[in-house]
């Protein structure tokens, strides 16, 4: 037990501390104003909006801090629009909290603004960033905050008016026992879920149906009745292709007229080299010159061809050179896939402009098909698609979505199964797919662009063929066919990851290409042969739902066991 006069010294260094704590508080505190001060001390800054969108909800601080209000703006964007930097400085964090992303960048002046409820992220904490640079993708509204080094909330318009000014002040570090910046910004970042701004309602309303629709696809997928009722459709497809088919023996017509075929290439591709430049379209009939890739920056890619060696190198020349041509990465490839089928919209009008008259074949591996079936229909139902288009070829493309994508959207739905994403992007063995990008949820079979794809028809006049390969691992067989195609058809292949890049160039895929181009049927396939492809298939599709059910149960995302 302390001794009395340990305990008023105590006490009275306790008084001299506060009473030092206070002077020092009042001659170095922080004034922030709304009126404009010529004379700030610290360094000048300008701010922009970080978006073009309106404002649908304005500065509203909450009476007391753990209370509801809205802490900063909320811009009224749509889905993928760009979010940039306000200013100049350095992303102080760039991650998810509380299952919503968030980028929160430190300026020069000491104020801090967040852009949060974002759809994907564009940079990573350290990065430096100027004025204007995109720094994340809405996938709704977002929430737009400011904050002062001691954590108050401001009013984000005020800022923006120029209507802020900070006077000097001595900020603590972490060295003076102030909490580390990350996880002090973690938590004032949860503040933000308490408010009743509209991208924070809007992130609510977006987690609860997104999850909703994941526990109703597991059920339905989940339940082996599904799969019995696919089996006999696909019987009763087997027995509709005997009258349309064409035999194995019979050799495809190459077409003598001119033709023109734009090749579209799949999820984390760049325009150097990847498997859709490997369609043997020489074997077709398609000039070089007249072969056109896309690219997923709008244009067309740098055109290369195959020489006998398989290297690649340039043309120098071509009849579409008046195209633009641009070169695209792995991350151009990882956009939203509206993004993506607007651009190929584009690149069909310009190719159909530069070449009239002359038909157009479209072929499409992987998301590609999923890109340009979304494509041709919008254009289709817009009045825009050019008359030229003739066929669509899609190569283990997800039709159906892909069930991968939904169990990677399905981890995300949670802390613990974001993180695990984390550590497997870490790992590498994703190479250099980001589920923060918008093309791997677009691409999962709950999503708006699955959904968009069966709502509206195939534009008249343009046949559309679907092509799937029995071991495909990456998007199984029977998610790649479509019952609304004019002709689908599963491709017996070996069972691996390679089954799916090495479709495009294997001989039985370029029959069917050539067959699809020249407006008769799939090849024949005898009824155990169907049988086998389509089952394989299907349990692939089924074992991958399991998978991704059971990582979602444990993640704590889905309130629903998987199926034995």
């Amino acid at each position: 037990m302390r001794s009395s006069s340990t305990f008023l010294l105590g006490r009275s260094l306790l008084r001299g501390l506060c009473i030092l704590a206070v002077l020092v508080q009042i001659s170095t505190a922080l004034i922030w104003t709304t009126a404009p001060s010529a004379s700030a001390a610290s360094a000048s800054v300008e701010y922009r909006p970080p978006s073009d969108a309106e404002i649908v909800d304005h500065f509203r601080p909450p009476p007391k801090p753990w209370m509801a209000g809205n802490r900063g703006i909320d811009y009224g964007t749509s889905a993928g629009a760009q979010v940039r930097a306000s200013a100049d400085g350095r992303v102080i964090f760039a991650g998810e909290v509380g299952g919503a992303l968030h980028v929160t960048i430190e300026h020069a002046d000491g104020l801090r603004t967040s852009s949060s409820f974002l759809y994907s992220l564009t940079v990573n904490a350290g990065n430096q960033v100027r004025a204007g640079d995109v720094i994340g993708i809405a996938g709704g509204p977002f929430h737009f905050g400011v904050r002062a080094p001691d954590d108050t909330y401001l009013d984000p318009e005020a800022l923006l008016a120029g209507l802020l000014r900070p006077r000097a002040r001595l900020v603590p570090g972490t060295d003076q026992g102030l909490e580390s910046l990350g996880a002090r910004e973690r938590r004032t970042l949860l503040d933000v879920f308490l408010d009743t701004g509209t991208a924070a309602l809007s992130a609510t309303s977006t987690w609860t149906s997104q999850t909703t629709a994941l526990v109703t696809h597991y059920l339905i997928e989940l339940n082996p009745t599904t799969h019995a009722l696919r089996t006999v459709d696909s019987f009763a497809k087997w027995v509709h292709d005997q009258g349309i088919c064409t035999p194995p023996a019979t050799p495809v017509p190459v077409h003598q007229s001119r033709r023109i075929v734009v090749l579209v290439s799949g999820l984390g591709t760049s325009s150097d080299s990847n498997t859709a430049w490997e369609v043997d379209t020489e074997m077709l009939g398609y000039a070089d010159a007249d072969v056109v890739r896309y690219s997923y920056q709008g244009g067309q890619a740098p055109r290369v061809d195959a020489n006998q060696s398989g290297n690649l190198r340039s043309v120098s020349s071509h009849p579409l050179h008046a195209i633009a041509t641009r070169p695209f990465d792995s991350l151009d490839s990882q956009q939203s896939v509206g993004t993506s089928a607007d651009h190929l919209s584009a690149l069909l009008q310009s190719v159909a402009a530069a070449q009239p008259g002359t038909p157009i074949d479209v072929v499409a591996h992987s998301q590609g098909g999923v890109v340009a079936r979304l494509a041709v229909e919008r254009s289709g139902a817009a009045g825009r698609l050019p008359s030229e288009v003739d066929t669509l070829v899609t190569l283990s493309s997800p039709q159906q979505g892909a069930p991968l994508a939904t169990g990677v959207v399905a981890l995300g739905e949670s802390p613990g199964g974001a993180a695990a994403l984390s550590q497997v992007r870490a790992s590498g063995a994703a190479d250099e797919l980001d589920n923060h990008l918008p093309a791997i949820s677009d691409l999962a079979e709950t999503s708006p662009i699955i959904s968009e794809l069966h709502q509206r028809p195939m534009p008249e006049g343009v046949r559309f063929v679907a092509i799937g390969g029995s071991g495909d691992l990456v998007v199984p067989g029977s998610a790649a066919i479509d019952q609304t195609a004019d002709a689908s058809i599963i491709l017996p292949t070996d069972v691996g990851k390679d089954a799916h890049g090495t479709l495009p160039s294997s001989p039985a895929a370029t029959r069917e290409i050539g067959l699809a181009v020249a407006g008769i049927g799939p090849t024949c396939q005898g009824l155990g042969d169907a049988t086998k492809a389509f089952v394989t298939a299907e349990t692939i599709r089924y074992g991958q739902t399991v998978a991704a059910a059971s990582a979602a149960v444990a993640a704590g995302v889905l309130p629903i066991p998987p199926a034995d």
